[in-house]
């Protein structure tokens, strides 16, 4: 975001989480004009720093559209027209985007606002945050915290694929060897590309990159998870997927037909050399998660109930 002047606190911290989705995000002043979080007060550098590690949190989900934007031409932020092209109630929506396919972010705009209304498309979507779930294809006001300014909304649509990765100070701080991939399983099939490269040269150009297709899709007698073949030179520090399928409680878990190693807990998927399984819980309710090596191709099925929270 960019300032004339010195803005209020809230409303530094508001532009910043507001900028936290979009493709290039930095802070701009007025010449002597400072912009470091800490220089407006405790409220806003906490608000703002939930935004940034937000962000970098979603960066493995963001640098493969970038990749997706270079080669189909269809950008990280997109109208929701995108998606809903007969839904009369987006043509105008400024206010509300998409992040990639899978999210929906509305952020807060008005200083000392309580409230706000949304418009989620159709489909079934689920509240980042707190793990409410919304019908979509209508309105709905979700509260504003108007003394904290930390909350964003951002909504996940049901089909989402979105690897996350752990935050850093800075890109590049540690070598990622673990991502982690959020999914909410759909009835109809679900792909993720999933992209990295070196990041600093345009050997990407030249078929150095690491580029790999992940994909889901429920159905009445479990859950399938497949990851095709790898493609690329570049070879990251990537060595494992944590893939974490929300709301599913897994009775089993097989990997071509074979029952997979089923682990304690998901602190244990750490220890685990190979692929494993095991269950655990979050925001979202039960997760079955699966870890499984980058870079080839697997096929797995998860086989249980839905999560009856």
């Amino acid at each position: 975001g960019g300032f004339h002047g010195h803005p209020s606190d809230e409303n530094y911290a508001r532009w910043i989480e507001f900028g936290a989705f979009t493709p290039i995000f930095r802070v701009h002043g007025d010449y002597e004009q400072k912009r470091q979080p800490w220089r407006y007060g405790p409220i806003a550098e906490r608000a703002a720093a939930h935004a940034i590690r937000l962000r970098y949190q979603l960066l493995p989900y963001m640098y493969s559209y970038a990749w997706h934007d270079h080669t189909a031409g269809v950008g990280l932020v997109r109208p929701l027209t995108f998606g809903w092209p007969d839904a009369p109630q987006v043509r105008n929506d400024s206010s509300t985007w998409l992040f990639g396919r899978w999210l929906l972010v509305s952020p807060i705009l008005q200083q000392d606002q309580t409230q706000k209304r949304i418009y989620l498309p159709a489909g079934t979507w689920t509240d980042w945050s707190s793990g409410k779930v919304y019908l979509g294809g209508r309105s709905i006001t979700v509260p504003v915290d108007s003394r904290t300014w930390s909350d964003i909304p951002l909504f996940i649509r049901q089909g989402a694929i979105i690897p996350t990765q752990r935050v850093e100070d800075y890109v590049g701080q540690h070598p990622i060897a673990t991502v982690l991939v959020e999914i909410f399983p759909a009835s109809t099939r679900s792909d993720f590309d999933y992209y990295d490269d070196a990041g600093d040269t345009y050997a990407y150009q030249h078929g150095a990159y690491f580029l790999q297709r992940l994909s889901v899709q429920a159905a009445a007698d479990g859950i399938s998870l497949t990851t095709a073949a790898g493609s690329g030179t570049y070879r990251p520090a990537l060595t494992h997927y944590v893939f974490a399928v929300e709301r599913t409680v897994a009775m089993a878990v097989e990997r071509d037909g074979v029952p997979l190693r089923r682990v304690a807990d998901p602190a244990a998927l750490d220890e685990c050399t190979a692929s494993c399984w095991t269950i655990g819980g979050d925001r979202y309710g039960g997760v079955t998660y699966v870890e499984l090596p980058a870079g080839v191709p697997d096929r797995v099925r998860i086989r249980g109930g839905a999560d009856p929270h």
